[in-house]
């Protein structure tokens, strides 16, 4: 309606320009009135009008005052199809599930679409207030989730959703698991953070009072009693948020795997014990204020590492959620159905799918016949046809029917699941170049705890204080999370920023094998063509096209579907009258197809199924074969009754971005060359025109000739850029398969790298990204080893009390951290 009004607006102001438009007094945005509306009054639809009618009639006219003082403005979102009664179900709510308590009351919490500013917040807070039934509301702008006290003998969760929608937010059930267990994680952290820092600050403040008794005189009951609460304090941090580094260690200890948290618990347990020795005994320092604000700047520091971690491989989660979050559940005929969560269904249950929905699980056509678009999993272009009893599968699309399906398969089990877990595994593998800076951050763990244990005893004649204090410095400064951070988040983050752009990496090894360049190797048809062949009849009668095409209507492939083209096109233009002829026998053949038209037997195919077929071939066939090798395109031979009658030039127009990737590649220092089963002379002409050189463009090739070419690496690395069906093989064989053709499922299984999106710059962006990613692995190892070796240096030195190596420990992650998210691992690449 807001676009209407828009257009309108336009319209009207191109012939009266002087006339200015107002904005809608709710939301701002452009309406049809002009200055001479009242300006107080003036709506862009009728949802601004009730929703304003609504926040007036309450009474909280301050929402817009809180509004307009907020920088971001927004819009409102559309409602959900859902249906309000589904807010009842629980089915539908799955997490969201109000949870009942004992007065009565339930509790529950919904995201929240439409949030932008505190003044959006602030309105749906203060509507609570003023509903019957509805006790509380606390909006959580940075989750965009609220959370919803109400009293259901009063008021239902589906009201207070409609209520909320008039207001121009929407609601809707919390997803779960991973972003479920990222918020438990998250909010155990916070908590462990939150009692650090309650101990650190009193310890800090206890510690303050000593320090200013020292100097100033103390009564010494008191001087006791602050040493007793300092030492409770620290020990509690110690034993309660700071366990945690104890559990790694111990854990450590019994695997014999050294780990980075082992040095920490070592110092950790150091410190504990001389001071806890000293506040028995009244004697020194009882270091526990540094104890405590050491185990509060740990967990912060592992915190920040944690919440960016999570936004680095966050890309991939949102990528691969491709399947509908809820299903309509059906129980009969007559059934409308009801909105459930497609996690809550089970084998056996019956779902209905509208026409232009995606299918969410995988099943079986129990009602019904559409046509469904399998081009994610399988890469087919055309949608097929599926009746009563067949096989459907999620992540498809139901194009033109409601149908009902029988539930077999849901999420990690369905066939676009198995997808998902191969591609979210290689964000978990550990890849070689993984495992030797795990190797090294283990060895370096080892000699951190001698170098401690030999500082603590070079300092032991100036004082067990100062022995203590240099030997703990020297554990928690030199800790290894930087060293065995660095490689596995560049991984980490580059997977993640590829699977953005649509580049799905099943190997997290593949950055390693690309850092240098090789041989690559490309399909043709497809890959660098178009694979949307043009049919053109280069010798012969026009009326054999009618022949060609009645035998090509019973085959599913592009140059078929180009000669169908072209024979359409001169039967519309010569006779558009004339029926369409139909083929019987039809049998498929390599190279080509043969059938029956008429009662005449019709071959058409390439020259070798002609010469297996013992075909005559006259000389002017001949003459049009070498003009067609002459001009780069493919000779299609038509015979009828065993004598050849007419050739058929078949073009495949070159990918517009395909001269800029080869020469991008051929620049990088990539042996460029072209496998493929079409002519020789067409593959020649192709390679004439990308700047390849003849050697390196072989055609004529079966897939075995392919696997062979590919398999022998006489040169690192080799890839193969392909497709994921017909070219599986070869890709398998390479260093590293490249698919950017054939659906996800199919390309996955043989290839480690698949292109979504199909665009060869993609390729180029793949190799930049690659090399950009061992650059970074480099820098951020040589950065981390560099600040351990410093520091290290400068505990044993005795320049670094405890309290500061604290600080300075998770700086050394945070840097390495910085440096990763900051690298520019992949560029846009311009055609």
């Amino acid at each position: 309606m807001t676009q209407s009004f828009n257009t309108e607006s336009q319209r009207r102001s191109d012939g009266a320009s002087s006339r200015k438009e107002l904005p809608c007094v709710h939301c701002g945005l452009p309406t049809p009135c002009q200055a001479d509306c009242d300006p107080r009054i003036v709506f862009c639809c009728s949802g601004c009008r009730q929703a304003y009618e609504l926040i007036h009639g309450w009474g909280l006219d301050d929402y817009y005052a809180i509004r307009d003082q907020s920088t971001v403005a927004g819009s409102v979102q559309d409602l959900s199809a859902a249906g309000w009664e589904s807010f009842d179900d629980e089915l539908f709510l799955g997490a969201s599930t109000p949870v009942a308590h004992d007065d009565g009351t339930m509790s529950t919490e919904l995201s929240v679409t439409g949030l932008h500013c505190a003044a959006c917040a602030w309105l749906i807070e203060n509507v609570a207030a003023r509903t019957d039934g509805w006790l509380l509301a606390r909006v959580k702008l940075n989750h965009h989730t609220v959370r919803l006290v109400f009293n259901p003998q009063r008021i239902k969760l589906s009201q207070i959703a409609r209520l909320i929608a008039k207001l121009g937010y929407g609601l809707a059930p919390l997803t779960s698991e991973p972003t479920d267990r990222f918020r438990s994680e998250n909010r155990a952290m916070l908590m462990q953070i939150a009692i650090a820092g309650f101990c650190a600050a009193n310890a800090m403040w206890i510690a303050v009072a000593l320090y200013a008794g020292d100097a100033s005189g103390v009564a010494p009951e008191h001087r006791i009693f602050l040493r007793i609460a300092g030492t409770v304090l620290g020990l509690a941090s110690v034993l309660f948020p700071g366990r945690t580094f104890f559990i790694s260690a111990l854990a450590s200890i019994r695997t014999r795997t050294p780990h980075m948290d082992l040095p920490v618990a070592l110092g950790l347990a150091v410190g504990s014990t001389v001071g806890l020795y000293h506040a028995i005994t009244d004697s020194g320092e009882i270091y526990f204020d540094s104890l405590a604000m050491l185990v509060f700047l740990l967990l912060i520091g592992r915190w920040i590492q944690f919440r960016r971690q999570h936004h680095a491989a966050s890309a991939v989660d949102l990528l691969l959620r491709i399947t509908p979050q809820h299903a309509r559940l059906v129980s009969g005929e007559d059934d409308e159905g009801r909105l459930v969560l497609t996690s809550g269904l089970a084998a056996g249950q019956t779902i209905r799918v509208a026409a232009g929905e995606s299918i969410p699980v995988d099943g079986i056509l129990r009602r019904g016949h559409s046509t469904i678009d399998r081009s994610l999993l399988t890469g087919e272009s055309v949608p097929v046809s599926v009746e009563v009893g067949e096989d459907v599968t999620a992540g498809t699309v139901n194009l033109s029917r409601p149908i009902e399906i029988e539930v077999t398969a849901i999420g990690k089990e369905s066939r676009i699941g198995q997808v998902m877990q191969s591609v979210e595994s290689a964000m978990q593998r550990r890849t070689p170049i993984v495992q030797l800076a795990d190797r090294i951050g283990g060895v370096f763990v080892v000699v951190v705890t001698v170098l401690a244990v030999v500082a603590f005893a070079v300092w032991l004649p100036q004082g067990l204080d100062l022995a203590t204090a240099n030997a703990t410095s020297l554990l928690i400064v030199a800790c290894p999370c930087a060293l065995a951070l660095a490689t596995p988040l560049a991984v980490a983050v580059t997977l993640g920023r590829a699977a953005k752009r649509k580049i799905l990496i099943r190997d997290g090894d593949v950055f390693a094998k690309l850092g240098k360049p090789g041989v690559a190797w490309f399909d043709k048809t497809g890959t660098l063509t178009e694979g949307r062949p043009r049919a053109e009849l280069i010798y012969g009668p026009e009326e054999i096209l009618a022949d060609a095409a009645a035998i090509e209507s019973e085959c599913r492939h592009p140059i078929a579907n180009a000669i169908i083209r072209e024979a359409s096109l001169i039967s519309q233009q010569t006779n558009p009258q004339q029926p369409s002829l139909v083929a019987t026998d039809v049998e498929v053949l390599v190279g080509g197809v043969t059938g029956m038209v008429d009662g005449r037997r019709v071959t058409i195919g390439n020259q070798p199924l002609m010469d297996r077929q013992e075909i005559e071939i006259s000389p002017p066939i001949y003459r049009a074969i070498d003009q067609c090798g002459v001009e780069g395109i493919s000779p299609i031979i038509v015979a009828v009754d065993a004598v050849a009658l007419a050739v058929i030039g078949v073009a495949d127009r070159l990918k517009s971005d395909a001269s800029a990737m080869i020469t991008a590649l051929q620049k990088q220092g990539w042996q460029v060359g072209i496998l493929s089963g079409d002519h020789r002379d067409v593959v020649q002409n192709v390679a004439r025109q990308l700047g390849i050189e003849r050697d390196s463009a072989l055609g004529d090739l079966s897939p075995e000739d392919k696997l062979a070419i590919v398999s022998d690496k006489k040169q690192h690395p080799v890839i193969m850029v392909g497709d994921g069906a017909n070219d599986a093989a070869s890709l398998a064989a390479a260093d590293v398969g490249i698919a950017v053709r054939g659906g996800a499922e199919v390309s996955l299984q043989a290839a480690c790298v698949f292109v979504a999106s199909g665009t060869l710059r993609s390729i180029v962006e793949l190799l930049h990204a690659s090399r950009a990613c061992n650059k970074l692995i480099g820098t951020a190892f040589a950065v981390s080893l560099a600040y351990n070796v410093f520091a290290v240096v400068l505990a044993i030195a005795g320049y670094i009390s405890p309290l500061i190596a604290a600080i300075l420990m998770p700086i050394s992650s945070i840097s390495v951290l910085s440096i990763t998210l900051a690298w520019p691992t992949f560029r846009a690449v311009e055609s």
